[in-house]
């Protein structure tokens, strides 16, 4: 009995040395590999995590991988589908790696086997930014087969669409690539019906058209035309073709685009003033009219003169826009100006004076005007009227606060012996400059900057700042850096 009791000590005891020993590996060994982090909000938008803090890539949802994810990966979002045809949910997750700035998918196929998801393959997209971001699974072949599909805007604004289809060859799972889209305006998916034999599994369905909508100059052309591209599925080659195109002549695009203004709201005609305009014929000099309805704003400025004009009234009546304004600096002096669009990108505008007395100069204002082709001149009665980039160029030199020397001329900036590119461009109604090739410069922190520009007393520049920050599809967010202030040498 003494010898039984023994025995049975001995293996308890042996058993739970070997749980005990296998427990500790496994978390020594969970560093490398852990599985699901879980993004939490908090009640004023804080992210909630026990051992550090994540962006937050989602408002309301607490997305779970079942995946394992490595200690660098956090998931974003999460689907649940059946891709590899077994019968049992796989997990298709959208990841965001430390070391790359790009959305990753990544594919976990069920294990029935081992009770798990094993990390099989993973796709990176071309795609940075969350709220552009989505991916889905659905039948597009109508083969009873789910296609993995994912969209959103690229780095350089072009709409991506791309198609997988899951395939096994001797047990080995791989990807194929079945559609792969890109455009500047819009891709569609056709979806058509399918009889109820499909919904019963019995016969093969219809496969969705993908159409593809871009402009000619998109695809390399020098017109305003628009190309409608369709994209049907074919079995033999297994991806999509493309089956039919039409051009959409820039005459016809453009009448469209007009009649839609013309005929809609009068916000939808505010929207498409904004902006600087340029009078096409003018034996004086170049006049500029600049529309900002977010102010109720019109500026009418002629080389270093404006006027400024406060919108006081407006409708849109029989496809004209008309304005009813006063003058900023002298209240009395009303204006009331009428717009009519000529095309996309051309109006007319006529000014009528309200002061009792016949005024010639209030003609030299009305004519044809054209949209500027620079995007990123903004302009305020505050505000000079040269672009940052034209203030920059209009210096000589300007100066660091180390006295190091600057010069901005042609569209470069030279920094000692270093020589990159600037350009001044746009991100919804706000300006920033972009500068490349400054490495081992003041300027290699960022790509990107606000440019703040500040006066004295006689609308003077005395200084730029340019302010370090991050442009996305999503605006433009300030990094937290340290600005660069510049000062013109002749001050």
């Amino acid at each position: 009995m003494k010898r039984l009791v023994f025995i049975v000590f001995i293996v308890v005891a042996i058993a739970l040395c070997f749980i005990f020993f296998n427990t500790e590996f496994f978390y020594k060994n969970s560093d490398s590999i852990t599985r699901a982090k879980t993004v939490i909000p908090t009640s004023n938008g804080e992210i909630s995590k026990s051992d550090e803090k994540i962006e937050n890539y989602t408002d309301d949802v607490a997305f779970v991988s079942l995946i394992p994810l490595k200690s660098d990966e956090t998931v974003i979002n999460t689907l649940s589908i059946d891709f590899d045809g077994d019968g049992y949910d796989d997990q298709i997750n959208a990841i965001k790696r430390s070391s790359s700035p790009y959305i990753i998918l990544l594919v976990g196929l069920y294990n029935p086997f081992r009770d798990q998801y094993d990390r099989t393959t993973e796709i990176v997209t071309e795609i940075m930014q969350v709220k552009t971001f989505s991916h889905t699974c659905m039948d597009f072949t109508g083969e009873h087969k789910n296609t993995l599909m994912y969209n959103g805007y690229a780095e350089n604004g072009d709409f991506i669409m791309k198609l997988f289809m899951a395939e096994k060859n001797d047990g080995v799972f791989s990807l194929r690539v079945i559609g792969d889209f890109k455009s500047d305006n819009i891709i569609n998916i056709q979806q058509l019906d399918r009889y109820d034999s499909y919904e019963s599994q019995k016969t093969d369905g219809v496969s969705f058209p993908i159409w593809v909508y871009s402009s000619d100059a998109f695809r390399g052309g020098s017109t305003l035309d628009q190309i409608q591209t369709r994209y049907v599925w074919n079995a033999s080659q297994k991806k999509y073709v493309k089956s039919f195109e039409k051009r959409v002549a820039e005459t016809r695009v453009v009448e469209k685009e007009v009649s839609k203004i013309q005929n809609g709201t009068s916000e939808d005609f505010m929207a498409h003033l904004d902006g600087l305009w340029y009078k096409t014929s003018s034996s004086s000099g170049i006049r500029y009219v600049f529309f900002n309805s977010r102010d109720k704003e019109i500026v009418f400025q002629m080389d270093d003169s404006q006027e400024v004009y406060t919108w006081v009234d407006w409708s849109l009546r029989q496809r004209k826009f008309n304005i009813r304004t006063v003058n900023s600096s002298v209240t009395n002096l009303p204006r009331r100006v009428t717009v009519a669009l000529t095309g996309i990108d051309e109006i007319k505008i006529t000014n009528q004076d309200d002061v009792r007395m016949i005024i010639n100069e209030n003609n030299l204002w009305d004519g044809q005007y054209k949209r500027h082709t620079s995007k990123s001149i903004l302009q305020s009665k505050n505000v000079d009227t040269l672009s940052a980039l034209k203030i920059l160029e209009k210096e000589r030199e300007w100066l660091l606060p180390d006295e190091t020397k600057i010069v901005f001329s042609n569209g470069k900036i030279v920094v000692n012996d270093i020589s990159g590119r600037i350009v001044e461009s746009k991100c919804g109604d706000e300006s920033f400059i972009q500068i490349r090739g400054m490495d081992n410069t003041d300027f290699e922190k960022s790509d990107s900057y606000i440019a703040d520009i500040e006066y004295d007393k006689n609308k003077k520049v005395i200084a730029v700042e340019f302010s370090p920050v991050k442009v996305s599809l999503a605006g433009i967010t300030n990094l937290n850096m340290a600005s660069i202030k510049l000062q013109p040498r002749n001050n």
